[in-house]
């Protein structure tokens, strides 16, 4: 399916006739484009809001994979978080560079949860059932949250225990995929009380095309397990305080016999918020995050018949961040203030193994500081008019780097200390929204903002397959200069928006092809480091449109185009004018929703993926895909409901990686799974 093949569908449901009355929409709240509360329709930016139906009547088993239907957002790799690597979750909206690195910042009820280590999502560890509302803020509109916040952010807003419930979800379904999550929620006076367990495994399928599949290859299952808890104290309507802390773990085979990772995370959470007599607002957080992460990586035969041990990787990181906030009304002003704070440990502790047989141990690592302030003013001259401006300032200190190796390669010191590297980087936004008739909204801003380098980009080495990765300690912060207007149309039951948006990022890192091997490039193997390329460019518009044409029926349609191209790059001059990797020129999704409780909720997707490359160079082209999705459910008493879910309906055969030597990777083939929802 073209996107004007998807077009054409919106323009048939658009003109089919409208029965039954018209539903009442109700605007919801966001508050991640300016960090305080306001209506979606003042929000200073591009914002797309999923709410608790759209999560409920969705064939996905994953946060990521609903998110897909949102034009801009993807991870680095097409596949889904269910059996991807964690280290290709990084997620990117707008094609700001995908990469396992994250250009886009992600928060769980406000508080970061990009992997302090690496930049990546472990999205497993957020439970559908628990999500309320999820806010994607495209662009540098909300650049007021500092690092990772280049390309946008996600806002990821759990539901509140406000009474005594309970809740439960299980389902089953092919390659014995299995889903059991249950929440309990408790208020008794002003004390508020969440748990919540969480337990999903699946067999998988194989991951390399067929044709090029060896015995080696084996189907890439995963287990993962989550404990959620929080508790608030609601002393009054200007006074709360919660805590709240989680555990994670994960197991995955990544497709090999010799391939496997495994994740065990902890966090834990404590902020309040307060308004005083006079109108300030002030909330407070402090949040603490460790993890030990262990992966295995193998050299493979060409034939994939056989393979050999070529890394076990163990990575041991700690973080710690705080942020403080205050906010006043002043007649037709908001001023907002604030500061915020995070501290980085990690490293990576290797056994390096060559032809099979143990080599060498490396140890890398070092540590991050990041401070930032930032003020901001929502000025509101006139009804029709809201203006804001801001700025932030953030200082990065990466230091304490190194790495030792024994015994050391050929061509690498046994011990070494990477020089401490520090920079300020300045964010201002000016953003603009005119009510200019009541059914016509415009919008535009301008806006700068940043990604420090990870620790993992900094001094760890990875490997795909045959293809490695060389680290590069010193690597320069991300720098995005970008702006965007739109306009947002609403007609009756239909409601429309378009944006079109210019960025250009300086010292994007990416993973550059070299023509000559570094020393951590085993003879044999393509090699690349990761660099700072001097300039590029990313262009494009997109729109979501939406049409309500009787009570029960929901349609929804999303559209994006995206020109990438690298300007400049004397590192390596072949590289300009190519085409960032991993971005598609064409995305989008069409969704078809009938939801009648006194008989059934049907939802259908279809989502359409345009071409894109997986390498720098562009000699790796990935093809374009539609996949459609279907939704079922039914209620079968207040209390619950069945439903089935299937993702790839059609068995579509799509492509989400290649190498250098000719190995193709594949997505999801035809799932299906099945269950109830309970509440009491």
């Amino acid at each position: 399916m073209t996107p004007r093949a998807l077009a054409s569908l919106l323009l048939l449901a658009v003109a089919a006739p409208a029965r039954g009355q018209e539903p009442e929409r109700l605007e919801p709240v966001v508050v991640t484009a300016t960090r305080t509360e306001q209506r979606l329709g003042e929000a200073p930016a591009s914002v797309t809001v999923l709410t608790r139906e759209d999560v409920r009547q969705t064939a996905a088993q994953s946060l990521d994979d609903l998110l897909r239907q949102v034009p801009g957002f993807s991870l680095f790799r097409r596949s889904s978080s269910l059996v991807s690597h964690p280290t290709t979750q990084g997620v990117s909206l707008r094609g700001i560079g995908p990469s396992g690195a994250s250009r886009a910042l992600v928060l769980l009820d406000g508080i970061p949860i990009n992997d302090p280590f690496g930049g990546w999502v472990y999205w497993d560890r957020v439970p559908l059932q628990s999500v309320e509302q999820v806010e994607v803020v495209r662009g540098g509109g909300a650049s007021v949250w500092g690092n990772y916040a280049l390309g946008g952010v996600i806002n990821i807003i759990t539901r509140r225990p406000l009474e005594r419930a309970a809740l439960f979800e299980g389902s089953y379904g092919n390659s014995d995929t299995h889903n059991v999550d249950l929440l309990l929620t408790e208020a008794q006076g002003p004390f508020r009380l969440s748990l919540e367990g969480n337990h999903f495994a699946t067999d998988g399928y194989k991951v390399v095309y067929a044709s090029r599949r060896g015995t080696i290859d084996v189907d890439a299952g995963s287990t993962h397990t989550t404990f959620n808890g929080r508790v608030e104290l609601v002393a009054s309507a200007d006074l709360s305080v919660f805590v709240r802390g989680s555990y994670y773990a994960e197991s995955r085979d990544n497709g090999t016999r010799l391939q496997f990772n495994n994740t065990d995370a902890g966090s834990f959470a404590t902020g309040a918020r307060a308004r005083t007599s006079e109108g300030s607002e002030w909330t407070a957080t402090v949040f603490t995050d460790f993890q030990a992460f262990r992966s295995t990586f193998s050299a493979q035969a060409a034939d994939r018949n056989s393979e050999t041990l070529a890394l076990d990787q163990r990575v041991p990181t700690t973080s710690v961040g705080a942020a403080l906030s205050w906010s006043r009304p002043f007649g037709s002003h908001r001023l907002l203030a604030g500061a915020d704070f995070r501290w980085v440990d990690g490293e990576t502790d290797e056994r390096v193994y060559v032809a099979g047989a143990f080599a060498r141990t490396r140890v890398a690592g070092g540590e991050q500081q990041i401070v930032g302030l930032f003020v901001q003013d929502v000025y509101t001259p006139i009804p029709q008019i809201e203006l804001v401006g801001g700025v932030r300032a953030d200082y990065w200190r990466a230091y304490d780097g190194f790495r030792r190796d024994t015994p050391p390669p050929a061509g690498v010191p046994a011990r070494q200390s990477f020089p401490d590297t520090d920079d300020l980087v300045v964010s201002p936004r000016l953003a603009m929204v005119w009510h200019a008739t009541p059914s016509t909204d415009l919008r535009a801003s301008g806006y700068q903002g940043f990604r420090v380098p990870t620790i993992n980009e900094l001094y760890r080495v990875f490997r795909v397959r045959n293809d490695v990765t060389a680290a590069n300690a010193r690597l320069k912060p991300e720098r995005l200069t970008g702006g965007e207007v739109g306009v947002e149309q609403r007609w009756g039951p239909f409601q429309g928006r378009a944006t079109a948006f210019w960025n250009e990022v300086q010292d994007l890192v990416a993973n550059v092809t070299l023509s000559s091997r570094l020393p951590d490039c085993p003879v044999g193997t393509t090699c690349r480091q990761r660099q700072n390329l001097d300039l590029a460019r990313i262009r494009g518009v997109e729109t979501e449109l939406e049409l309500r044409p009787a009570r029960d029926w929901r349609i929804i349609a999303g559209y994006i185009f995206t020109d990438t191209e690298v300007i400049d790059a004397p590192q390596q001059r072949a590289l300009e004018g190519k085409r960032l990797a991993q971005v598609p020129r064409h995305g989008g999704s069409l969704t078809v929703r009938y939801d009648n409780p006194a008989l059934f909720t049907v939802a259908a997707t279809a989502r359409f993926v345009g071409r894109q490359f997986e390498d720098d160079l562009n000699t790796l082209p990935l093809g374009s895909y539609v996949l459609l999705d279907l939704f079922v459910s039914r209620r079968i008493a207040r209390w619950g409901e069945v439903f089935l879910g299937i993702e790839n309906l059609l068995d579509t055969t799509y492509t989400t990686g290649r190498t250098s030597e000719g190995v193709v990777s594949i997505g999801a083939p035809f799932l299906v799974h099945g269950g109830v929802r309970l509440q009491f």
